[in-house]
């Protein structure tokens, strides 16, 4: 590629130089610590607003010079305002159009993957929906205000919502590459056994016909670790999590479980779930799979029935163990004649309920390595999304359910710290800009000295000149650059 000049140094020499200036002007006159703390963050804010923008317009100005002339014209410059993790700024880039197409495009943002609207960098961005993901958008802006100024709720929503849609067109893409392409997932991990839980928590709805909506969630794990205490940790975790009827959320599941793990080196598969019909879906999926009633909700449901019987809450446990339906039936029935009432209508419910799920319930003795649900949908979603006060839009919803559940498995800085955006047509373009930066940078030693009249001035003896300005001429400044 042919090599241009590079843009004049000096506005970045005079961006540390009037740094310098100020905090030199601020020791002088600052008595208070705080103020020195708050006042010096300030300035460093501004100057690197300053040079953040002044690097982005080095790299257009390049750009304009590398450019193939025969195709690319530029027919003018547009401001643009972004919102960064050291404030707000604009910056100016060159637009051009494609001489036989007519098709206008900023190469600018194209080498950044700087999707079009977009209001924040992918730094701020990062920032904005891990918080979000932990405290209502309000105190999130709150906190990041303390840091970048400017940031508003509905930008960290913006932030959260952009990528939970992310997250959603992958899960969609995913599940329809497997259900309505045909195409058989290519999972690489190794396992003879898999555990897969699901329930659902059901959140309040704003702006919709419906009060409340269920946000399912499922977990696929390969077993329990000790991790200390007595506790016990789940192995190979995967989360998934969203707003959608039972069937597609499991053709999701089931499309990101074969995609991770090698189906066929899979034995058993064990599906916890708490009986309901959704939940209980997941055998159509996965072939073997044995469904078991997940033992936490069944004992809660034992209790809500017997909490006044210890006799009968005792012998029904003991004869759920043994998996003797006759005596199961046969306490439940004497049970049922000693009371009336709501007391009666408890114990009736409970006894379909244990028919509806009776070979859920003596299946396996895997129940016992199941339980895990509760807490993972208290912990991956409850927590954030069933806040005092807190409602949602359908969308909204399953966007936030799909951040949580990225945050869980440990991915959720793929959809953050990056723009969504393809990059392999201008990576060569990316990879020539970094390469022609570092090589004129190495060149500068001799040229940009002379461009710092302050070295020489009046000024010369300041320390902020002698130990920033003398130092940023050196040629080795070119070691900053990766």
């Amino acid at each position: 590629m042919h090599s241009q000049p590079i843009s004049d140094i000096q506005p970045l020499a005079d961006i540390i130089l009037l740094l310098g200036e100020k905090v030199s002007k601020l020791i002088t006159e600052c008595r208070d610590f705080y103020k020195l703390e708050e006042e010096v963050y300030k300035l460093s804010q501004e100057a690197c607003v300053k040079i953040f923008a002044w690097a982005l317009e080095e790299i257009d100005t390049w750009l304009v010079n590398a450019r193939d002339k025969r195709t690319w014209k530029v027919i003018g410059f547009r401001e643009r305002t972004v919102v960064s993790s050291f404030g707000e700024f604009k910056v100016k880039r060159r637009l051009y159009r494609n001489k036989q197409t007519g098709e206008a495009r900023f190469l600018l943002d194209e080498v950044l993957g700087w999707p079009e609207r977009s209001g924040c960098t992918p730094r701020l961005k990062e920032m904005a929906v891990k918080l979000g993901s932990e405290v209502p958008f309000r105190r999130a802006a709150e906190i990041l205000g303390y840091f970048v100024p400017g940031i508003s709720a509905m930008a960290v929503w913006q932030a959260v919502q952009e990528a939970g849609e992310a997250l959603r067109q992958e899960g969609e893409s995913r599940r329809e590459a497997v259900f309505e392409k045909g195409e058989t997932p290519e999972g690489k991990e190794k396992t003879s056994r898999l555990y897969i839980e699901a329930d659902g928590v059901v959140v309040r709805l704003q702006r919709s016909g419906e009060k409340r909506k269920e946000v399912k969630l499922f977990v696929a794990y390969t077993g329990k670790e000790a991790i200390g205490g007595g506790r016990k940790a789940l192995k190979d975790k995967l989360v998934t999590s969203g707003v959608g009827e039972g069937e597609r959320m499991w053709e999701e599941v089931y499309s990101g479980v074969a995609s991770r793990w090698d189906m066929g080196q899979v034995k058993e598969i064990y599906l916890g779930s708490d009986g309901a019909e959704w939940a209980k879906q997941g055998v159509d999926y996965f072939p073997g799979a044995v469904h078991v009633l997940d033992p936490y909700h069944l004992n809660r449901r034992l209790i809500e029935a017997f909490w006044h019987d210890e006799e009968a809450y005792s012998g029904i446990r003991q004869a759920i163990y043994l998996g003797d339906r006759e005596k199961v039936e046969e306490i439940m029935g004497g049970a049922a004649r000693r009371v009336r009432g709501a007391k009666r209508r408890r114990i009736e419910k409970l006894w379909q309920y244990l028919k509806e799920n009776w070979s859920g319930i003596v299946t396996s003795s895997a129940a016992e390595h199941l339980g895990a649900i509760e807490g993972q949908v208290q912990h991956n979603v409850a927590r954030r999304m069933k806040r005092l006060g807190a409602s949602w839009t359908e969308a909204g919803a399953d966007r936030m359910a799909r951040v949580l559940a990225a945050r869980a498995n440990g991915v959720l800085g793929r959809h953050t710290s990056r723009w969504p955006v393809l990059l392999a047509r201008q990576e060569h373009l990316a990879q020539a800009v970094r390469l022609e930066v570092k090589r004129k940078i190495e060149e500068a030693g001799s040229w940009h000295k002379a461009g710092l009249p302050a070295l020489k001035g009046p000024s010369a003896g300041a320390p902020w000149v002698k130990h920033v300005l003398r130092e940023l001429s050196r040629p080795s400044l070119s070691s900053l650059i990766p």
